[in-house]
């Protein structure tokens, strides 16, 4: 089972520390679209300042069946 995260920063700066149990693999990473309507967040702004990978997240209803853990 997968998991997903996300988070915003309401301050000028902030730090963003993980603890994580094994090293980063880039083919294991995946993402999915901050405003997606299938997940119902409700960020407490109109458009975020994103990443270049999570500009172009895919909706969930778009990612093929059994990509999303691997």
């Amino acid at each position: 089972m997968g998991f997903a995260h996300g988070f915003v920063t309401l301050s000028d700066q902030a730090d963003v520390l993980y603890k994580t149990t094994e090293f980063w693999n880039r083919e294991s990473e995946r993402a999915l679209r901050w405003d997606d309507p299938q997940v119902a967040i409700a960020w407490p702004f109109p458009q975020p300042i994103l990443s270049d990978k999570d500009a172009v997240a895919p909706l969930l209803a778009d990612v093929p069946a059994g990509a999303l853990f691997v």
